[in-house]
Order: C-alpha cells, then structure tokens, then sequence
C-alpha cells in the first residue's frame, strides 16, 4: 500500500500492523508502519507513544524523546510517555531531569508501581539513598510481586548498611525470577557485603551461567575471587568484564587496585582514574578547566583539589611539594579543617576552601584531583624515595602548648590511639578494634595514653578506664574531630601513636610521629610490606589467622620493650 492509497479506515490496521511487528522485532516494518498511520493522525498520543518505543529499541533516543515528549504534551493522561522519558534521561545519565518525569508520571498515576521504582532508580543516582529507599518501598507496597523493586530495594538497603532486610528483599526477588540474571547476580552483591565471598562468587557463576556476557557479574565475580586470594583469575575476570562493556567504570577501577596491591604503578594509576565514574569515590568536581595529566606547567596556575576523606586527601598530599615545583602557581582547595595545616605546610601554594562554585574556578589553568598526582609522580616505587620525616609542619606555638600539657601528665612513653572509624560497615569492621579489646596494651607499664579517636567516643574511654583501670587522658577544649592543628600540636608532642587505618594514622605519620598501623593488608602497600608513603609507619597485620585481638596482643608485647 503506497503512502497515497492510506486513508483513515486504515488507521486501526495500521496501528495494530505497527504493533505487531514491534512485538516480533520487526523495528523497519514497525518504522514503517507507525510512520503511514502518524500520516492520518499527527496529534495521536498512543502512537506517537508507540513509535517512540520503536525508536527506542533502534537506538534512536533522540527521536525516542521527541516523541514521549509530544505524546505527554498531547494528553497529559498518557503517563506512560511521561515515565518512558524519564527512563530514557535516566540512560543519558540526565538523572534531575529524569526525577522530573517520573514526578510528572505519577501525578496521574501515583498507584503505579513501576513508576514508584523508576523514581527510586533516579533519586538514588543523584545520592538521595533516603528518598530512593521511600521510593522502593512504596514501589514494592504497591506490588509486593514486583521483582525488579524488590531487587533494588535489597540493593539500597544494602548500601544503608541494613544487611539483613537487604537479604530478605533480595530473596524474595529471587522467589519471583529465579532465573533472571540480574536478580541473581544483585543478591551475590548483597552477600559480598557481608563479606561472603565464596557464597557470593556461587551466585555470580550463577549469574553468568544463564548470561556468559554480564558484564557487572563478571566484575562481581573478580573481586569475589580476588577477596578469595584468587588475583589472577580476578585479572582475567576484569579483562572479560572490560572486553563485554569497555566503559564498566568499576571494572577497571577494581583491576587498578588488584595491579597497585602488585606493585604495578603506572598501570594502576590508570585504573585508579576510574574511581569517581565506578563510584567508588564519591562525587567528582567537574571544574571548568583542563585536567592536568603532567604536561609542562610554565606560565600557568595549577588547581589541586582535595577528594574522598581527610586520611586520603593527608596521604596524597604528600605529592603537593613536587606540583608546586612544576607549576608557576598552585592553589590548593581542601578540607577547611585542613587549610591551616597544609597552608604552613606548603608555603609555595595559596591554600583555601573549596569555592562556593566548584564548577567555576576563574582564577587557575589547569586542574587535577589530588589523588591523581600519583599517575604523575609516582610511577615506580624508586620514586617514593626521601627524607625519613613527614612533610607537614605544626604550628610552632601550639606545639609549645601541648608540650606543657603532655608533660604535666608525668613521666612515661606517651602513647596516642584510636580505634575506628567514625564510619563504621560491615566491611570496614573487620579493618578496626573495639578499646575493650586492648586490655594486653593498657596493662603494659610506663604507657601514658592520650585518646585521638574522633567522633562519639567518651562512652567507650569511660568504661575502658573502669574496666582496666588505666587513665586515658583528653582534654574537652580540644575537638579531634574538627582542629586539624590542634591535632597535630597535640601529636608532634607523643612518643608514639597506635592505630588503625584512619586519618588519625595518617595525620601522625605526615608528621613524623611514629605510627604503629594495625589491620590487614591494602593497596596502599603498593605490593611491598611497608606502606611506602610513610617512612614513620610501621605495620601490625594478622599473622597466621591471628585476629584483632591477637594483633593488639602481639603489638602490647613489642610496646612492653620500648625503652621508657
């Protein structure tokens, strides 16, 4: 039937004709057919809605979009077009606007489930978890056989560190689809979260045994077997990830990391620059400038801007003296409760906050985020080579100060410790102690120790004191967690700091202080048994299946040598 012959009897054919062959994959047909019957009815939302679909399906999300968007405009009844449009924003990575059309979905339609999980789906890769949770949760109240808001309710449930309702809601996914790749591979995620290693990696073979080309399971798979001591098999795993999905973010970050835990620098630094896209780094500025990657620096301004937390942004900072020498200028944006130190630290440089716009930095040329500096000036281990003290510096009155303070606590070894995060997960707590373990250290004789643990902490000193009867001293007029340089006066005046891997380990280090560092193994090591970026730090790890509480044991009998 040629274009000319097609009049509007036709147009009930025509769109069950478009239908049908969009059913069957037969998209050229369906083009064709869909285009013949927008030719009787241009202002038809169900077929402006459906040929949308089509070109959808082809790839072409352009024209995809002018068609929900024509489809909603029409009829603002038509919801599913409103929704469709905000999945297809959600897929540009255009996730605000895609919020807006999900909203504008359930407007009309606010018992529809699905719209309810695709609103979730958009909050949650904006970093709003509480909404996205909501979201979820109304989803699956709605449809408690939804198995796809099932699934990404475990998954937000596990990021919010709620384990066990996580495992539930991933289960009862898998009760729904028991044979739906994605559903099986988001519950072995859920149990790498509890550290399951082997029983997660049974799930991603699962996974990959119904969809051999899933690029996230093999991924999750990799670090399954490389958590397993598995590092080859996790490097091939990464490089069939990567040869499936070029562009899988997490996968070349997570091999970055397996060839740092190796020693292998300039590999791994590659694979280290995927850490803001894989999001294993939080947000990522994006300033409006050229990102430096070690070009010749003559004549311009250098942005360096701090990222991740406080101990991350101490350890690369480490790197700041060497850009500074390369640069005509360099301004460097950070932590407020940083800039003091490292302005004194780094006279060379203008330090600051970060600027109110972070996007608009008018007065620098280039840009790097600090942890990139490594990919430049750390390429092999020979280049970590240096003076055996830390490169920041105290503020000279301050530690006069504590130094009449710490001496009128009476003679002794004065011992600093922490020992834990603030941040507290399932998988950091293996990484960290609780003070009512360190009984073997509090009983070695002639320890004066000075609590630095930072964050709601005094309920735990208090019964440690009671418990084991030693005193634990600080003072109330010192805040660990917000004075950075007080801090820091406070350490430049111990004889020793014990603790896990935390800023306050890092801080002391970047000093000079010693620092007796317990836990396990990381890539910072950079495959040595040192960590390289600190000559003041000397590493307490498990031994032989020795715990925490072996460790802390085993450090006690090397503080009861220290002379006095």
């Amino acid at each position: 039937m040629s274009p000319d012959d097609v009049s509007l009897d036709d147009l009930p054919g025509l769109t069950a004709q478009a239908a049908r062959h969009h059913a069957q994959g037969r998209l050229a047909e369906a083009v064709t057919a869909y285009t013949d019957a927008l030719r009787l009815d241009r202002r038809n939302p169900a077929l402006l809605y459906g040929f949308g679909l089509v070109l959808r399906d082809l790839g072409q999300t352009d024209g995809a979009a002018t068609c929900f968007e024509a489809a909603f405009a029409l009829d603002s009844r038509f919801v599913d077009a409103a929704d469709s449009l905000g999945t297809l924003h959600a897929g540009q990575d255009r996730f605000a606007e895609a919020e807006a059309c999900h909203r504008a979905a359930l407007a009309r339609g606010a018992d529809r489930a699905t719209f309810w999980n695709n609103l979730a789906n958009a909050l949650s890769r904006q970093g709003r978890a509480a909404a996205a949770l909501a979201a979820w949760r109304r989803a699956v109240l709605l449809d408690p056989a939804l198995p796809e808001g099932l699934s990404n309710l475990g998954g937000g449930l596990r990021d919010a560190e709620r384990l066990d309702e996580a495992e539930r809601a991933h289960r009862r996914a898998l009760r729904l689809t028991p044979d739906e790749p994605q559903a099986i591979n988001n519950f072995g995620h859920a149990l790498q979260a509890r550290l399951r290693h082997a029983e997660a990696a049974r799930w991603f073979r699962r996974a990959l045994a119904l969809d051999p080309g899933y690029a996230a399971a093999l991924c999750n798979l990799g670090l399954a077997v490389q958590r397993l001591g598995d590092g080859e098999l996790a490097e091939r795993l990464y490089g069939r990830a990567l040869r499936v999905c070029p562009d899988l973010a997490l996968a070349h970050f997570n091999r970055g990391l397996l060839q740092l835990e190796r020693g292998a620098l300039a590999e791994g630094w590659a694979g280290y620059g995927w850490r803001f896209a894989s999001g294993q780094a939080g947000g990522a500025r994006q300033p409006r400038l050229p990102a430096w990657r070690g070009e010749d620096l003559t004549g311009k301004r250098l942005l360096i801007w701090g990222e991740q937390g406080v101990g991350d942004t101490i350890l690369f900072s480490s790197l700041c003296a060497e850009a500074i020498a390369r640069a005509h200028s360099v301004v460097i944006e950070t932590d407020r409760r940083l800039v003091p130190l490292f302005a004194r630290s780094f006279p060379g440089a203008l330090v600051r906050s970060p600027m109110p716009d972070a996007e608009s930095v008018p007065d620098c040329d280039r840009h790097t985020p600090i942890g990139s500096l490594a990919r430049v000036f750390r390429r092999d281990l020979s280049t970590f080579a240096g003076p055996a003290g830390g490169w920041l510096v105290p503020d000279p009155a301050r530690v006069a100060f504590w130094r009449e303070r710490v001496a009128a606590l009476g003679p002794g070894l004065r011992v600093g410790i922490g020992w834990r995060s603030a941040l507290m997960t399932e998988s950091r707590r293996v990484a960290y102690s609780r003070l009512d373990q360190w009984g073997a250290l509090f009983a070695v004789p002639g320890v004066v120790f000075v609590t630095l643990q930072y964050g709601a902490c005094e309920a735990e000193r208090a019964a440690a004191e009671a418990r084991f009867g030693v005193a634990i001293h600080r003072w109330d007029d010192l805040d660990l967690t917000d004075d950075f340089d007080g801090t820091a006066a406070l350490m430049a005046n111990l004889d020793l700091v014990i603790a896990p891997a935390t800023a306050v380990g890092e801080l002391a280090a970047a000093l000079g202080v010693p620092v007796w560092r317990f836990g396990g193994r990381d890539w910072t090591q950079l495959g040595t048994a040192v960590r390289p970026w600190f000559a003041a730090q000397r590493l307490f790890q498990p031994q032989d299946g020795e715990d925490t509480l072996g460790v802390l044991k085993r450090m006690a009998g090397q503080l009861a040598r220290c002379p006095i």
